[in-house]
This record gives structure tokens, sequence and C-alpha cells, in this order.
């Protein structure tokens, strides 16, 4: 099961992609931890959009789950990572994560 990522306009077009066909985006992600507000409340079934408001706090998430993930899990994490900072700079930019 994999999650992909978007960075997309706010007429969801499509700047850049990632695809998670190894399922490591979804096996990093911090489902239900406290610890992790935002990414707590990712749906690796369903999908999920952050704002630029809310990637404020996701990006300092991605950046502490990005240290102490798996050496595997961390070029998928650092690839969103770059997505969300260009979402978080830019009005009318959005994070989508779909799910399988």
């Amino acid at each position: 099961m994999g999650l992909d990522a978007y960075l997309e306009d706010e007429f969801g077009g499509e700047i850049d992609q990632f695809m998670d066909d190894g399922g490591l985006l979804a096996a990093a992600i911090p489902a239900g931890d406290a610890a992790y507000p935002m990414l707590r409340c990712v749906d690796i079934e369903g999908v999920t959009a952050f704002n630029r408001l809310q990637l404020a706090v996701v990006i300092p998430e991605l950046e502490r789950l990005s240290e102490g993930a798996q050496p595997n899990a961390k070029p998928a994490l650092s690839r969103v990572l770059k997505m969300a900072k260009k979402a978080a700079a830019e009005p009318h930019l959005y994070l989508r994560l779909l799910g399988d």
C-alpha cells in the first residue's frame, strides 16, 4: 500500500508528484501518534490535504520524522518535505496525500 503525494494549485492542477510505489512513505507516517498532531491525521487509505497554514505545523513534523526514519524511507520523506516547503512558501498551493 502506498501513499502518493501531490503538490497542487488551487484548481487541483498537479505541479509535482511523488508516487509511493514501494509503500515507504505510507509505512513512515506516524498514524495515531500524538507526538505528530498533523501527520497522525493522515489517512493512508484515503485523501488528506494540507494548506499553507497547516503546512507550518506539518513541515517541522516531517523534518523530525525524517531524522529518525529508516534509511530506505528518507528519500521519500525528503521528496515530500520539498513539496511541502514549496506549498508553504506560495499562496494557493496545497500538499495532497492520496492513499491506496
